[in-house]
């Protein structure tokens, strides 16, 4: 999207009966047309004070006239302008918030799907964003009107006063300027997008860093990781600066247009003073609305500098928000046959090595399935495929006969769910994660079953407004997975998949997270669990045995001892 597009997509945002903001653009519209009236009205005043001067001098109340004029528009415009600038700030929260909300709705799908996301780069861009529609709303979109319609106005007065040849030096003058701008604008583009790529591997390398904060220190590592962020930060130095030298060379020909013009426009204006062609008041009317129009320009450098990045932030914020929503063309009754089948699923990764191969399946309704195989083998990956958290490169899964792939995100859940094996939780209370959606178990009810689950010791009170801290830190690996099972175990969905989810659960307490999540809605629901553990196996309905990224036998764990020799020797090996 280019920078005008941008600029129009905001401009329509603002005007968006959505963002609710109308009243503060009205507003602010009123005000500002008031402060250009003032800036035009201002050097007017000005120039009948010194030609009053320059004469016979008349009464006193005519002389206070014309001072308490060109002070008061001076006054008035300053306040005017601060009271304009909390309008546009009302805008810029309702634009950031409605920004943020429609660009982290349509990101977290996309985290979500994407094995080797980067979602620190997310936080980061959200967080500029604020400040970059401040820069960009009153910066470009708020100033560049004004100064236009002002420039409109001054050269009017200009044209009704004086000679048309300073209404055409002038103009051109203002003409060269935005001339220069544009070429160097495209330059600037590219910079700008570089240093804001840059300050977003920073903000993503920081916070990977802090959020891996034991690991570095635990390994000695404090020196490496400081020594790869200053190599981000001069990465971010270095872009810094391509950006500010391009916009030099800009700012310089921008700036000998807009010298050699005053300088004509001034030269040409003292000469007509001297003929008595021109008074000293227009003289001065003259030289106030030149530099009136000139000295705003003078500050766009530093303005484009900061929205160069600014834009380029909005620009990914918005690439987000562009992200078409999903439509599902109908959707399966929930616990009516809702067998899964999966049809020659192929999965590849970056790296262009097969992941999976030519896998189908069929797993009926209600059914405890097992998957099983060597590490490396594609378990996860097909798991994550089943649940609709992948995409396959080929093939369809299926729900109740439904391509899963047409339920729209925010209701797959309701037929699918999905665990993976290191279970993140919010650094919130133990109640609102335990009860997080799609959970509706009353709290003594998971209180009975943690206490069941021995997630303390015995005769110790769970306290369930206790903050777990980022990630759960404060719970152990095994009772972060009771949690997360207790809270699955108040979830009606007709398939359940379990991405060893069980793996630091002790054999007693597995077997019970089992019986109690076949037990639910009469055995509707299906459960399938990778596992590595025998006895879960043999206690399945259905084994899916993986190896090597292919489907090498399907059926229960009886039938695979007695037909399928690799899935003997799975077992049969000494366990670690």
């Amino acid at each position: 999207m280019t920078t005008f597009g941008i600029l129009v997509r905001l401009r329509r945002l603002m005007l968006s009966a959505d963002l609710g903001a109308r009243r503060s653009l009205t507003e602010a519209f009123a005000l500002e047309t008031l402060v250009i009236a003032m800036g035009v009205a201002g050097p007017y005043a000005l120039k009948l004070l010194i030609d009053t001067l320059a004469g016979p001098v008349g009464p006193p109340m005519q002389l206070l006239l014309y001072i308490l004029l060109f002070v008061g528009c001076w006054a008035a415009a300053a306040i005017l302008e601060t009271a304009r600038l909390s309008c546009t700030a009302k805008m810029v929260d309702a634009l950031a918030r409605q920004l943020k909300t429609h660009a982290l709705g349509a990101a977290l799908p996309r985290i979500t799907a994407a094995r080797d996301s980067r979602s620190g780069r997310v936080p980061g861009m959200l967080e500029r964003l604020p400040y970059s529609l401040t820069l960009v709303v009153e910066g470009l979109i708020w100033r560049l009107g004004p100064v236009f319609l002002q420039a409109l106005a001054s050269l009017a007065v200009i044209a009704s006063l004086i000679e048309p040849r300073y209404v055409l030096i002038l103009g051109m003058t203002l003409l060269g300027f935005l001339g220069a701008t544009w070429m160097g604008a495209a330059r600037h583009r590219v910079h700008a997008d570089a240093t804001n790529a840059a300050a977003s591997h920073v903000s993503r390398t920081i916070s990977d860093i802090v959020r891996n904060a034991r690991r570095v220190i635990l390994n000695g590592a404090l020196d490496r990781e400081l020594h790869y962020v200053g190599r981000t930060l001069s990465a971010k130095r270095q872009a810094s600066a391509a950006m500010y030298h391009s916009l030099t060379v800009m700012a310089a020909l921008q700036f000998c247009i807009v010298g050699a013009g005053l300088v004509a426009l001034l030269m040409l204006a003292g000469l007509d003073v001297g003929k008595g062609r021109m008074t000293a008041g227009e003289f001065v009317l003259l030289q106030t609305y030149a530099f009136r129009l000139t000295v705003p320009l003078s500050s766009l450098g530093y303005i484009l500098a900061q929205a160069g990045v600014a834009i380029a932030n909005i620009r990914d914020v918005l690439a987000l928000t562009n992200a078409e929503d999903e439509r599902g063309s109908w959707q399966p009754d929930r616990f009516a046959n809702a067998d899964l089948a999966a049809e020659n699923l192929s999965f590849r990764y970056d790296d262009g090595l097969p992941a999976l191969a030519g896998i189908s399946l069929h797993i009926a309704s209600g059914r405890f399935v097992a998957i099983v195989g060597p590490n490396g083998s594609g378990k996860s990956t097909l798991a994550q495929i089943l649940a609709g958290v992948l995409a396959p490169a080929a093939g369809r899964v299926e729900i109740a006969g439904v391509d899963i792939a047409t339920i729209p995100w925010g209701e797959r859940h309701r037929y699918i769910l999905y665990a993976p094996q290191f279970i993140g939780l919010f650094n919130r209370s133990l109640r609102e994660n335990i009860l997080y959606p799609p959970a509706n178990q009353p709290i003594s009810d998971v209180e009975e079953l943690l206490h069941v689950w021995r997630f303390h010791e015995p005769g110790r009170p769970i306290d369930f407004d206790m903050e777990l801290g980022e990630q759960g830190e404060r719970l152990s690996g095994g009772q972060i997975q009771k949690l997360e099972l207790a809270r699955l175990a108040g979830v009606d969905v007709p398939v359940l998949i379990l991405d060893e989810s069980t793996s630091a659960l002790d054999p007693r307490s597995e077997a019970d997270v089992i019986a109690r999540l076949r037990g639910r809605t009469n055995s509707a629901t299906t459960l399938i669990m990778i596992t590595h553990r025998l006895a879960t196996a043999k206690g399945a309905d259905q084994v899916l045995f993986m190896n090597g990224g292919e489907l090498v036998g399907s059926g229960t764990h009886a039938e695979l001892m007695r037909r399928c020799v690799t899935y003997q020797d799975l077992w049969l090996a000494p366990q670690e």
